[in-house]
């Protein structure tokens, strides 16, 4: 291929060169002249006298053969033989002493992806500040803020005391705070289709006043042993109520019936974040209020919702203040979780039936034991005669007759701070 390649361009650089250096023919008169023959590359012989001559001598009219114009070393890629074009020498070249040796750099470290995995991201706190006060800018329009007065007990006790009246609420009851904010934080799809509850306590009375109160629907299922002034109560609020069995779990799950059937949205107290959050707003007000705070009492019997969320929202603002949770010693419920560091379900003291009822099922969750673990200080149980008849003659005094609940809805409604 290299000598056919060789062979052409020869033919072709011969024939332009014979082109070139041929003798100009004899013009005749009529002839014109021709402007290529009056370069000076071409002439053949000096213009003038003295003059140099630039295609060389000339011998019988044919100019002596000049320097190709091809450079040498532009003929080495056509191949390796020694002429080409007659004259013309190709060269071979020979590389001595080649370059140093090219050393690798290594490459850049990269990670892998089972680092990251086992690196994964910070969980995100069950129950934030931003939650609580979130909560309550949006409870403000239909929640009161309760006062926080300075106890006569100071002067009996040596200390102030001062009283969170969390019983002046419309229902007798601080869950309204969580119910509000549950209920004002639903999809308006689900507030259409309306919410149902099938629990005689502080929790449905508040969801039956509330739902009331934002345009929702709500129905209230109650067992037939249910008292007539109780169904009177949820009827004053505009809740639908319905009896239905003779025991309370016959009610529950007739409720989760309904519910799965029509859409309704089941509500029962229960470690939800929306709820904690309201409650939460307990703390922020006793932080307001008290300009001096060294520690805060916070009764824990029923649900600890309350004792969780205050001490998430004291601690937030001032982690040197003292969260004190209060519970009876027939239910100590917290002291034994903290000891086996779990929430449980099977307590080693029998409580009382009739004043307890059945709280061991959902009166503490997983995450509402993980941030009473976290921020209360330190849990105390008294004795639950005590608490009993504190609470009947706190309540006797403060609230109406009609709003007493059944023995074993009884939870302080008044924060000691």
């Amino acid at each position: 291929m290299n000598f056919a390649a060789q062979f052409f361009y020869s033919s072709y650089l011969s024939e332009r060169l014979e082109r070139l250096y041929s003798p100009r023919p004899a013009l005749k008169d009529g002839d014109e002249k021709d402007p290529f023959w009056q370069r000076d590359e071409l002439c053949l012989g000096p213009s003038q006298p003295g003059g140099s001559d630039k295609c060389g001598h000339v011998t019988n009219g044919n100019a002596v053969r000049g320097s190709t114009l091809i450079e040498p070393e532009r003929l080495k890629d056509f191949g390796e033989e020694e002429l080409v074009n007659g004259d013309v020498k190709v060269y071979s070249t020979k590389v001595v002493g080649g370059p140093a040796e090219i050393v690798l750099k290594e490459p850049p470290k990269t990670r892998r992806m089972s680092e990251f995995r086992n690196n994964p991201r910070p969980l995100v706190p069950f129950l934030r500040f931003e939650d609580i006060s979130a909560a309550a800018f949006r409870i403000q329009a239909g929640i009161q803020k309760t006062p926080c007065t300075y106890s006569r007990l100071s002067k009996q006790y040596g200390m102030e005391i001062y009283l969170k009246k969390e019983h002046l609420h419309y229902t007798g009851s601080v869950k309204e705070r969580g119910v509000r904010y549950m209920l004002s934080s639903l999809t308006q799809a689900q507030q259409r289709k309306g919410v149902i509850v099938a629990t005689d306590c502080n929790f449905s009375m508040a969801v039956a006043h509330h739902a009331v109160e934002l345009n929702i629907p709500v129905f209230v299922i109650m067992p037939s042993c249910c008292s007539s002034p109780r169904l009177r109560i949820y009827r004053d609020y505009g809740a639908m109520v319905i009896s239905y069995g003779s025991t309370g779990h016959d009610s529950q799950n007739h409720a989760r019936h309904l519910a799965s059937e029509n859409g309704y949205l089941y509500l029962e107290e229960e470690e939800n974040e929306s709820y904690l959050a309201g409650l939460g707003t307990v703390g922020m007000e006793i932080y307001e209020q008290v300009s001096k705070l060294d520690a805060v009492v916070i009764p824990a019997a029923g649900q600890y919702g309350l004792l969780a969320a205050t001490a998430a929202a004291i601690k937030h603002l001032n982690s040197r203040i003292l969260v004190i949770g209060i519970e009876p010693e027939g239910f100590p419920l917290l002291q034994q979780s903290l000891k086996s560091n779990g929430p449980i379900k099977n307590m080693n003291s029998n409580p009382n039936k009739k004043l307890y009822g059945d709280l061991m099922e959902h009166s503490l969750g997983d995450n509402t034991f993980q941030l009473a673990k976290k921020l209360v200080d330190k849990v105390v149980s008294v004795s639950g005669r005590i608490l009993w008849w504190r609470c009947c003659g706190f309540r006797s005094l403060n609230a109406p007759l009609w709003t007493q609940r059944e023995p074993w809805d009884w939870q302080p409604s008044w924060l000691c701070c």
